[in-house]
């Protein structure tokens, strides 16, 4: 699908998602999703596929070291650069991991930063590296939830954790959707949009407590992690588009 008019039609049919953490079911379900995304022309589908694959915990989960995670991002940073705003989604997402690892290793005790090129990605590293006694890495005074995640974080408060996690990546793709409506990028920021929405319906604190410690041991820190539905296996296919268990 490449023509403006057959855009419109895709996005004029995908439902209102609202806001976050205020439904209890998700007005779409999987299935219908990707029977809507079978509109989509197959080299869409494929920058679709990696899109999911890399901004979800899950998606990276099956990569063993933070060197692989780090380059296929760059690889598909690379397969965007038709689409500049969704390149700037991957990076700021995983600039957030890198984020949550080095709150994570601080708090596991680690006293510095260490070869931080080696785990970080993006244009945090050198400020996470020179301040790492500091709270918020020196950034707290334009990206203030470093702060309260380091509180969370160090009081174990995993359902407070994960919602502010969440909380950013949503902010994030409301702020390259507000700049798209009917094209690709439309299309593929409300996938992300979805899979937050989705995984957030049907949480627990248990399911909290569970998430945080996978995703701070996945978060770029060399380990692969996935448990239940949100096993990377079996996510991602060359056949079909699977969102299940693809958390942001």
């Amino acid at each position: 699908m490449s023509r403006p008019h057959q855009y419109i039609a895709l996005v004029t049919s995908l439902p209102h998602l609202g806001k976050l953490f205020t439904r209890k079911e998700v007005p779409i379900s999987e299935f219908r999703l990707k029977q809507r995304m079978s509109m989509l022309e197959e080299e869409h589908r494929r920058l679709l596929r990696e899109l999911v694959e890399i901004t979800a915990w899950a998606g990276v989960a099956k990569y063993d070291r933070d060197d692989e995670v780090i380059r296929r991002a760059k690889q598909v940073i690379d397969d965007l650069k038709d689409y500049p705003d969704l390149q700037h989604l991957v990076g700021t997402r995983m600039e957030t991991r890198t984020l949550i690892a080095a709150l994570r290793r601080r708090r596991d005790g680690q006293e510095t930063a260490g070869d931080i090129a080696s785990w970080g990605y993006g244009r945090w590293c050198g400020r996470i590296k020179a301040n790492w006694n500091d709270p918020a890495f020196g950034l707290g005074h334009f990206m203030p939830w470093i702060t309260e995640a380091h509180r969370l974080m160090q009081s174990g408060d995993h359902i407070a954790m994960e919602r502010l996690s969440l909380t950013q990546v949503f902010q994030q793709l409301d702020h390259y959707g507000a700049l798209h409506e009917f094209d690709f990028e439309a299309v593929g920021i409300y996938v992300l949009r979805w899979v937050i929405v989705e995984r957030w319906s049907r949480y627990t604190e248990e399911d909290a407590k569970d998430r945080l410690q996978s995703l701070v041991r996945a978060a770029l820190d060399g380990v692969a992690t996935a448990s239940g539905s949100e096993a990377a296996s079996g996510i991602f296919n060359d056949n079909t588009l699977s969102l299940e268990g693809a958390t942001s």
